[in-house]
């Protein structure tokens, strides 16, 4: 299902709400949770809560992506985002959190260790950004639908938007991912798309069907909703 908002705001208040009932009430909750500016606002509000130190203790976090090659305490990484906009202000233990490791030796064994989790701790809500084209996690646009982690090879355009993550230009090539399968198969999922920048390819996503593009795998199921702002919203029409 679309929902469509005012503004970026609104969205970020219901992305909110959502993760905190999903905390409270999931008896053992598993998030999954895309970096990235898209979501930054989400976070602040959820963290900001008072009220869930409480239930804290019981969620456990698994990654959604990595680059390949670049540490996690790196500038720019998957994983310095996520603990930069969510994990420290939640005072999130260490051992509550399942991330891929981009520099690891062996990377099929790295995919496999969080297929393994994800097997033993099923994900009941999962939060995932869109791309400039059209990808979730790092599933790119002409690569086979993902059932479980992989190693990717990254597109040209997520090479060039990524660079705005470092402090200097990065090389990138390759990227560790969980696969769309596994996304789906989340007990909740939420697609948010913020913004006049992506009004393009929300156009793409929703009335073009030639070019299944990753984030189409994603439509037509129940538990899955995209959040969009009216911003992005802009080439839609809002009146069906």
């Amino acid at each position: 299902m679309i929902k469509i908002f005012e503004n970026e705001e609104e969205v970020a208040n219901e992305i909110a709400r959502e993760m905190k009932d999903h905390l409270f009430t999931d008896q053992h909750p598993v998030f999954c949770l895309a970096s990235g500016s898209t979501p930054q606002k989400s976070y602040q509000k959820f963290s900001n809560d008072a009220g869930l130190q409480l239930k804290i203790k019981r969620l456990n976090i698994v990654s959604l992506d990595e680059w390949v090659g670049i540490d996690k305490s790196s500038e720019g990484s998957c994983y310095q985002m996520l603990n930069q906009d969510l994990f420290s202000q939640i005072s999130l233990d260490s051992r509550q959190i399942v991330f891929f490791d981009g520099t690891s030796p062996d990377m099929k064994q790295e995919c496999l260790r969080i297929d393994h989790f994800i097997e033993q701790h099923p994900i009941t809500f999962s939060l995932m950004g869109v791309g400039m084209n059209g990808h979730i996690g790092l599933n790119e646009p002409g690569s086979p639908v993902l059932n479980y982690s992989s190693i990717v090879e990254l597109s040209e355009t997520t090479k060039t938007v990524a660079q705005k993550y470092f402090h200097e230009q990065t090389e990138l090539k390759q990227g560790i991912t969980l696969g769309l399968e596994q996304i789906a198969s989340s007990k909740r999922v939420v697609i948010v798309i913020t913004g006049e920048h992506k009004a393009e390819i929300v156009k793409e996503i929703f009335t073009n069907s030639d070019t299944r593009l990753p984030a189409q795998q994603l439509l037509g199921y129940d538990h899955i909703d995209f959040f969009l702002d009216a911003a992005a919203a802009k080439y839609m029409d809002q009146s069906s």
